[in-house]
């Protein structure tokens, strides 16, 4: 491969459960789509250059977590001068805030954010004032940190909802930090009767976000809380640890939760468990392609592990699911 392919240099962090240290690494994103992770020193090879196409420079930003081969890497600088610039020239960070009039439309918002050729790279509920509201945090690979900011806020502001944006880069740093960030506002979990859905990341992947959550809240659910994770392979094996032995494509299963975000939705309602349930259909794909075929698993659903969504099987897992995610992974 040619040296002469420009390079963007993170550090990171790694958590080591079996060690319980945090091990620090340099990442180097080339634009080829090739990367790379060293030694922050640079003297030690960890993984050799190569093509990985589920990372995308759009996904690179300070505070950004990265799974790499099931691992982990959560982003905390630039390593050097010349990224900054050059990252900050060439990706724009937005943020913004809906509003609770806007949160029905949450779907409509995030499908004209992707459209508008953004990564979706966090997401939180919280409670502010009183009412629930939804951040979006946003990066665009497309154009400057200045273009990012009026291009996010004409794509949001133009549909008519109820919406807080960042005005300048420098408000996105402060907003982010203070909505996402260490010490930020505490989701919007609430201790009510729920059920977990979990949007897989090829969902995610493929642009249908926006697409999935508009068909849940058009279909007359309501969600307690939504937050975007980004999951190790330690806590994808724990979450599906009652599947293990049980389903064949118990594997395959974790390790596609890894593959890239996640978005956890806590639903409420009577009955939620079992309604919803019914509206994600068999999580046979197949199946549901064929005798289920207006489900959510029929609609965006590809295989068996990439089957659009996970949902709260019976009605005594519904709290504890969403407290796995909404108070224990959203401290981690």
């Amino acid at each position: 491969m040619s040296n002469s392919i420009e390079v963007f240099a993170f550090l990171c962090e790694y958590f080591d459960a079996n060690a319980q240290l945090v091990k620090k690494f340099r990442l180097n994103y080339f634009a080829d789509g090739t990367v790379e992770i060293l030694n922050p020193e640079r003297t030690k090879t960890i993984m050799k250059r190569i093509p990985y196409k589920e990372v995308s420079l759009g996904m690179l930003y300070i505070g950004a977590a990265v799974t790499i081969f099931s691992r982990q890497y959560h982003i905390v600088d630039y390593a050097d001068a010349g990224t900054r610039k050059r990252f900050e020239r060439l990706c724009g960070k937005s943020f913004g805030i809906v509003k609770a009039s806007a949160l029905p439309k949450t779907g409509e918002i995030l499908s004209a954010v992707r459209e508008a050729g953004f990564v979706i790279g966090d997401l939180k509920t919280v409670i502010m004032d009183g009412e629930m509201v939804l951040g979006i945090m946003a990066s665009s690979e497309v154009t400057s940190m200045e273009g990012a900011v009026s291009l996010f806020a004409d794509t949001v502001l133009n549909l008519g909802h109820e919406m807080y944006v960042s005005a300048t880069p420098e408000d996105v740093v402060k907003d982010c930090d203070d909505f996402f960030g260490d010490g930020s506002f505490k989701n919007s979990f609430a201790d009510n009767e729920c059920s977990l859905c979990l949007i897989k990341p090829h969902v995610i992947k493929d642009g249908n976000l926006g697409a999935i959550v508009s068909s849940i809240l058009d279909a007359g659910y309501r969600f307690g809380c939504l937050q975007m994770f980004y999951l190790d392979r330690e806590c994808a094996v724990e979450f599906f640890d009652v599947y293990r032995g049980v389903l064949p494509q118990y594997e395959e299963m974790a390790a596609h939760l890894i593959d890239g975000p996640v978005v956890a939705l806590q639903l409420v309602g009577n009955g939620i468990v079992e309604r919803f349930r019914e509206t994600c259909g068999p999580v046979n794909v197949e199946l549901a392609k064929t005798i289920r075929p207006k489900t959510l698993r029929a609609v965006f659903g590809h295989d068996f592990a990439k089957s659009a969504v996970h949902c709260t099987d019976l009605p005594e897992d519904g709290k504890l699911e969403c407290k796995y995610f909404f108070e224990i992974l959203s401290k981690v």
